[in-house]
């Protein structure tokens, strides 16, 4: 009797120890789950900080994921300019390697596919106090060529010739890069012509150069024209 009372005292007191180991281990197990939990969100707190930190150094803006620069473009941005007179209308064209838009400033616009055209043009460049240098008067021959442009330059053209200028900046001038014609005499003889790099027009066989500055002026975008806010 008494060896039996003493065996289930040594089971229970076996059965609590066990208890104890139990509850011990698990209580240490959430210790380091939780100092697990807690180094992982350190290390992910540490990498977003460096990725902000990596964002704001790129220009990015961490809110928006975007460039720090306004989703308005430069050109949308600028002023208005003040010397407008009533009746003209101004655009705004970015070009390569600028460090800011040149100024077409027109005294008459034309709807034509879903803009505000115009065939001639008057050229402004920004000086480095802000001020508008007039630099060239540029012309098309009617309302079927309005004036276009690419990154690299603005093009003119006619039914029998075609212009393509680009901004000398250093100078801060309108030059003419490429220039190609035809023309006719008066039996109808027809003579090609064409020019590059500010040299004097030469004779040329065929009319390859005014075919080429066609294809790529049909390829450019037109210049959108608007006129002065107030001005009606």
């Amino acid at each position: 009797m008494w060896k039996r009372n003493q065996r289930e005292t040594i089971c229970r007191l076996a059965g609590l120890v066990l208890l104890a180991v139990i509850v011990i281990c698990g209580s240490a197990g959430s210790m380091a789950q939780g100092s697990r939990g807690n180094a992982a969100g350190e290390v992910r707190e540490a990498e977003g900080k460096r990725d902000k930190e990596k964002d704001e150094k790129n220009g990015k803006s961490v809110k928006s994921g975007k460039s720090g620069k306004s989703e308005k473009s430069e050109k949308e941005e600028m002023e208005e300019p003040e010397f407008l007179k009533e009746g003209q209308s101004y655009a705004y064209v970015e070009l390569k390697h600028g460090v800011s838009p040149v100024l077409l400033v027109t005294d008459g616009t034309y709807g034509y596919n879903g803009l505000e055209a115009s065939f001639n043009s008057v050229v402004y460049g920004q000086d480095e106090e802000g001020n508008w240098q007039k630099m060239q008067v540029i012309a098309g021959s009617g309302t079927a060529y309005p004036i276009r442009y690419d990154k690299g330059g603005i093009y003119v053209t006619g039914g029998h010739f075609a212009a393509y200028y680009s901004m000398d900046w250093e100078n801060m001038e309108l030059v003419q890069e490429e220039y190609a014609a035809e023309t006719f005499d008066e039996n109808g003889n027809v003579a090609y012509f064409y020019a590059a790099d500010g040299k004097t027009e030469r004779s040329v066989e065929d009319n390859r150069y005014l075919v080429a500055l066609y294809d790529r002026y049909e390829k450019a975008e037109l210049v959108n024209f608007r006129k002065r806010e107030g001005i009606v």
